[in-house]
């Protein structure tokens, strides 16, 4: 009987286990987010938003799923934007020329320089002194198609400089276009220099630049233009996305912050905003997946905040290697003062990773996110579109969907199963009833040859009982009478229930003859 209850009992559990199964695996997410799809399409992709990174629970955004109407998972394919492969750029000297402000305002070849056939420049007269001079013009030179100026580095002479410029592009000394801006900085403080001479440029293919100097030009002993090469094949890119105003808390430790970025972010970038003008410290920044795991080093870096009248500049951001550590620690030199009092805050950038998905079954889609023990099913983009010539079209991510919008969601997505669990909810009625009847025959069967042999067992036994209750009657008897002498008549009650025994003519019992 046990075996039995214990039969029933897996029983009851697998095919509940079996029932349940398709709600737990749609259902075990802490949040869904709607997507908005337009008809037709057979592929669709969406560029995942810090939501979704907020909300996961995974540094490589495995628990990220897409599900159509019937709650059902569809194939997707989850990809982080590749940036270009770049080789180490080259240093080229620049020929530059300084240009008062008018003729850096005329058309074609400006005042005190002269265009040659080849399209190279030349001085003609005198440079404008540094009161008049408020632009530079460069001469790039002829460029392969296959590079580019990535940018231009500025040498300062000036011991103490701190200024803005903008830089425009052109072929023809006519028609000019924006190419990029920058904070140029040297200081120099306790026997070292403080340098920011790098100006970051689009890439933009051209043969002449132009430098704005908006704080008054400096001293330029010299400039280099970074050349890099153009990749054949264009890469992936996406829009750096930005978290702002992550707040670093002092650690225990002077000059010791710590901070967390509230998702496996891949951080590729990172801008420390120091909290007070006229600021300058080296740091270090260490990151960290959990509490269980050590510190490791990111990045090293010389943070400033300098205030010169309306001008003020900060260092750049930091550029690192893609990581998705949540935990952060700045140390700062605390021997010059640190940062000073204040807080210090932090942005982190990073690009954002694009999920492509089969529009498989019916709408509505949704896309579940929040599960640390789902592992990813993501396959490749090449198997997911196997060869297929058409673009994937866009898909539009909705906000997040509250509690009752996503148990509406679940719900409606159930309905279609509702047939195969009221089978399967039936089915298990049914092996219950049948193995309880097979335990109500089992023990039926077990109880038959048990009171046949009880009914035996109890005739026997009465019949034991009567003998034995009229021996005791006669014992009994006997043993009521008392020996003289107040001794119990135990011998003479044996005697009499011997006699008693006998047939008749077996001899009489003295003392009892005159009764009969």
């Amino acid at each position: 009987m046990k075996r039995v209850f214990i039969l029933t009992g897996w029983c009851c559990a697998i095919v509940v286990a079996g029932a349940c199964a398709p709600a737990f695996a749609a259902d075990d997410f802490a949040q869904r987010f709607a997507l908005q799809l337009e008809d037709g399409a057979a592929y669709y992709s969406v560029t995942l938003p810090a939501a979704v990174y907020a909300a996961s629970q995974r540094g490589d955004l495995g628990d990220v799923r897409v599900f159509n109407g019937a709650g059902e998972p569809v194939p997707y394919s989850l990809d982080a934007p590749r940036e270009p492969s770049r080789t180490p750029p080259t240093l080229r000297p620049a020929r530059w020329f300084p240009l008062p402000p008018a003729a850096a305002r005329s058309s074609g070849a400006p005042l005190g320089v002269t265009i040659a056939g080849d399209g190279s420049l030349r001085a003609t007269s005198a440079p404008p002194s540094r009161a008049q001079h408020d632009t530079d013009l460069i001469d790039v030179g002829r460029m392969p198609r296959t590079s580019r100026v990535s940018a231009l580095l500025v040498h300062l002479r000036d011991d103490n400089y701190q200024g803005r410029v903008s830089v425009e592009a052109s072929d023809d000394l006519r028609h000019w276009q924006p190419a990029g801006d920058a904070q140029l900085l040297k200081v120099s403080y306790n026997g070292s220099t403080l340098s920011q001479d790098r100006i970051e440029l689009a890439g933009t293919p051209a043969r002449y630049l132009r430098l704005h100097w908006l704080d008054g030009a400096p001293y330029v002993d010299s400039m280099d233009m970074e050349m890099q090469a153009v990749a054949v094949e264009p890469a992936q890119r996406a829009d750096r996305a930005w978290r702002e105003g992550i707040v670093a808390h002092a650690g225990p430790k002077p000059g010791e912050y710590f901070f967390s970025t509230g998702g496996p972010y891949p951080v590729d970038r990172l801008r420390l905003n120091l909290p007070q003008p006229n600021t300058v410290a080296p740091a270090v920044v260490y990151s960290r997946a959990g509490l269980e795991t050590p510190w490791r080093e990111v990045a090293g870096a010389m943070l400033f905040r300098l205030h010169n009248g309306a001008v003020e500049q900060s260092n750049p951001s930091l550029e690192l290697t893609p990581d998705t550590d949540r935990q952060w620690r700045v140390v700062v030199d605390t021997r010059n003062g640190g940062l000073g009092s204040g807080t210090l805050t932090i942005a982190a950038g990073w690009r954002q990773a694009t999920l492509t998905f089969v529009a498989r079954g019916a709408a509505p889609f949704t896309l579940a996110v929040g599960n640390a023990a789902t592992a990813s099913s993501a396959v490749s983009r090449s198997d997911l579109l196997m060869g297929a010539s058409a673009v994937p079209a866009t898909a539009h991510l909705g906000d997040a969907l509250s509690a009752a919008q996503a148990a509406s969601a679940q719900a409606a997505s159930h309905d279609p199963d509702a047939m195969r669990r009221y089978g399967l909810w039936a089915a298990l009625l049914l092996a219950v009833g049948s193995l309880g009847a097979i335990a109500w025959r089992l023990a039926r069967r077990a109880q038959a040859p048990a009171g046949s042999a009880g009914s035996a067992g109890s005739a026997g036994s009465a019949g034991s009982a009567g003998s034995a209750g009229s021996a005791v009657s006669a014992g009994s008897a006997g043993s009521a009478g008392i020996a003289p002498g107040g001794a119990p008549g135990g011998s003479a009650g044996t005697e009499a229930a011997s006699a008693a025994a006998k047939p008749p003519g077996g001899g009489g019992v003295p003392g009892q003859g005159g009764n009969g």
